[in-house]
């Protein structure tokens, strides 16, 4: 596999555990599927593959990146995700600890990500 291909690979697979997140709380408002759409332009995924996501995203499989910087930049989309309606529910905070678990990354790493953007959404 090449580099390129193996790099979008890897950005697809960030962007559907974040579609995973969004859903969490079984509804997509309009800030989090503003969030994911400029996401998605960042990494370059047309709108209309977005929009087959978003139909068919009942049947995306978690995936885990391979490097400690996509884990914790996954982790961190995520926090910003739940946190986009101005607060983190407990059911979205308990799949963000499902999603630091199965990043391998700690509770104390996801509450500290959850603190910067706290007071970062305050500045």
């Amino acid at each position: 596999m090449t580099d390129a291909s193996n790099e979008r690979k890897i950005k697809v697979e960030h962007f559907h555990n974040l579609i995973a997140v969004a859903l969490s709380d079984g509804m997509l408002d309009d800030e989090e599927k503003e969030f994911l759409y400029e996401r998605a332009i960042e990494i370059g995924f047309p709108t209309e593959e977005v929009d087959s996501v978003l139909k068919n995203a009942g049947e995306l499989e978690f995936l885990i990146p391979m490097n400690k910087i996509d884990r914790e930049e996954q982790l961190g989309d995520a926090v910003y995700m739940t946190m986009v309606d101005g607060e983190i529910h407990e059911r979205e905070y308990n799949l963000c600890l499902l999603l630091a678990e199965k990043l391998e990354l700690d509770k104390n790493y996801l509450d500290h990500i959850i603190d910067l953007s706290q007071r970062l959404s305050r500045s």
